[in-house]
């Protein structure tokens, strides 16, 4: 059988360039690195047909705002992973992709998008196409770690997942698309939990329900505010004697997090439009000036139940020194998965859903990144 061919859109940016060189270290996939700068694209797949045998990558041209582009740059592919800033033209790349009739896959944290997809969901099935969305760290893993843990309990109470981000941002090439993208999700924000067996929605945008969560090491315990992510909605329907669940993300930094994104919330409401350039350079300069050591992304499930008859708790924490490979990493163990078969089906999935957890956990760990349980 011929290796297949993935198109990476945004695949010479922070992200796609991690997604294409792990691609091309783990399997025999041809890449086609595509976006609005051909240039880059060019350079990024040269560089890559230097490091690796067999001339496996090339470089084309999409706009993500422009379906006769996707489907131009669509042809002979089997499927587009989604790597960049552009969840807002999520149905034009999903157009796109059925008109193709190829499989697809995103690394976007969009409400927006997540609404897209679903009204397009019997459409995706009914085509046979599989449509993987919300691929990476978080969202991509929290879900995924409830699951891992699960097996391990006759009976599940609680399971509370965390995450700390610490990177030195000015290292990377932290665009003011990327930034508007996730100011524009503020005005949507949801800050749901799951407690005394229903989801409910936290107080004053989660500050009076914060947790704190020990994350170890240099990073300690840091207060985390509740964030919702669509895969964790399905957690309490597969395991029923679940009284707590939800997703806890720590700050950024002092002035992102008790600046920006305050002043972010009231300007969304205000001024939706003229507020998103000046706030979104004003929080790249903030990310790059406040943000201090230590480094890394870590994510933690905190577990408890029952087990032979006995009070049972487990802890799990994943670490990488790197976000954007941390990011990577789960998607690439996602797409060993469906490259072999094994998981893939037609459909509108989240990666965390999808994915077989202990093999995922596995191939994380084979790829970089560290697992601790307690």
């Amino acid at each position: 059988m011929n290796p297949r061919t993935l198109l990476i859109l945004g695949g010479y940016g922070n992200t796609g360039r991690l997604l294409a060189q792990l691609l091309l270290q783990e399997t025999d996939v041809r890449l086609v690195l595509a976006g609005r700068t051909v240039e880059k694209a060019d350079s990024a797949a040269a560089e890559f047909n230097s490091q690796f045998d067999g001339e496996r990558v090339s470089a084309g041209y999409a706009d993500a705002a422009d379906v006769a582009s996707l489907e131009q740059a669509f042809d002979g592919v089997d499927m587009v992973i989604v790597a960049s800033s552009t969840a807002k033209y999520a149905r034009e790349v999903a157009t796109a992709s059925l008109s193709a009739g190829i499989d697809y896959l995103d690394i976007q944290y969009s409400t927006e998008k997540i609404a897209v997809l679903q009204s397009m969901s019997a459409e995706i099935e009914r085509a046979s196409r599989c449509f993987i969305t919300e691929g990476g760290f978080h969202p991509g893993l929290p879900a995924a770690l409830v699951r891992y843990v699960a097996p391990h309990f006759d009976r599940l109470d609680r399971a509370i997942v965390g995450s700390v981000i610490k990177l030195d941002w000015s290292s990377y090439e932290m665009v003011n698309a990327t930034a508007r993208e996730f100011l524009e999700e503020i005005d949507d924000f949801a800050t749901l939990l799951f407690k005394d067996g229903r989801w409910q929605k936290a107080r004053f945008l989660g500050m009076l329900d914060t947790i704190s969560m020990d994350f170890g090491g240099e990073f300690g315990r840091q207060y985390c505010v509740p964030m919702f992510l669509e895969e964790m909605r399905a957690i309490p329907e597969m395991y029923p004697t679940l009284q707590e669940t939800g997703f806890y993300i720590a700050g950024f930094n002092w002035f992102v997090d008790w600046l920006v994104f305050p002043v972010a919330a009231i300007a969304s409401k205000v001024w939706p439009e003229r507020a998103l350039e000046p706030l979104s350079r004003l929080m790249v300069w903030g990310l790059n000036t406040f943000s201090k050591p230590p480094y890394g992304a870590l994510l933690k499930v905190e577990a408890a139940g029952e087990k032979a008859g006995q009070p049972h708790t487990l802890d799990v924490t994943l670490y990488h020194p790197d976000g954007y490979t941390f990011t990577a990493i789960p998607v690439v163990a996602c797409m060993l998965q469906y490259l072999d078969g094994s998981i893939r089906q037609p459909g509108l999935w989240t990666q965390a859903n999808l994915v077989e957890p202990n093999r995922l956990m596995h191939d994380m760990q084979r790829m970089g990144v560290e697992v601790a349980e307690t």
